[in-house]
């Protein structure tokens, strides 16, 4: 299987101006401004160090992390021109350690990113081992549910949907849309 991580990164970096922010639009007309950070990469043996430790990682992040260990994609910048803190984070070899120290993740996979409001991309080791292509999960607080994705469509379809929660549009109807707003 070839890997589009590469294409999509590189598409979203053409939109970015030369400080590495762009303007987007969110839901009902907003404009906002965001900016993009992204680590260097991670050398093969870093990664197979993590995998002798943890577990075997998935082909299409390890793409992902030979181009970049670690990002942070479609971060707000408020009025004032500071980091809002918000958008995906994805989590560092290092900072993926960390966050399996936390035992409510750590139950239930490995832990790859942070968005949103207390959100978590897991990676479910259990459908890693079983060869299940849709094994990335997302904790919403203490709700885990499966996205039916792997990393590099959830990174695609986040960077197309400019950091939207794409996963639960389908759950908005013209019925309920307006009351739930």
């Amino acid at each position: 299987m070839s890997h589009f991580v590469q294409n999509t990164l590189s598409g979203l970096k053409k939109l970015l101006d030369n400080t590495n922010q762009m303007k987007l639009i969110s839901y009902e007309g907003e404009v906002r401004e965001v900016t993009c950070s992204f680590n260097t990469e991670a050398i093969t043996a870093e990664i197979e160090k993590f995998e002798n430790e943890n577990s075997k990682l998935p082909e299409d992040y390890k793409a992902f992390l030979t181009l970049h260990n670690g990002a942070r994609i479609y971060e707000s910048i408020g009025e004032d021109g500071g980091k809002l803190g918000d958008g995906l984070e994805i989590f560092s070899l290092d900072e993926i350690k960390e966050h399996q120290e936390i035992e409510y993740l750590r139950e239930h996979g490995i832990p790859i990113a942070h968005l949103l409001n207390d959100c978590y991309l897991i990676l479910d080791t259990e459908k890693l081992k079983s060869g299940d292509p849709n094994y990335l999960n997302i904790m919403e607080f203490t709700e885990l549910s499966s996205l039916n994705l792997n990393f590099e469509i959830f990174l695609d379809r986040y960077i197309i949907s400019q950091g939207e929660a794409f996963w639960s549009w389908i759950i908005y109807t013209a019925e309920n849309y307006y009351e739930t707003r």
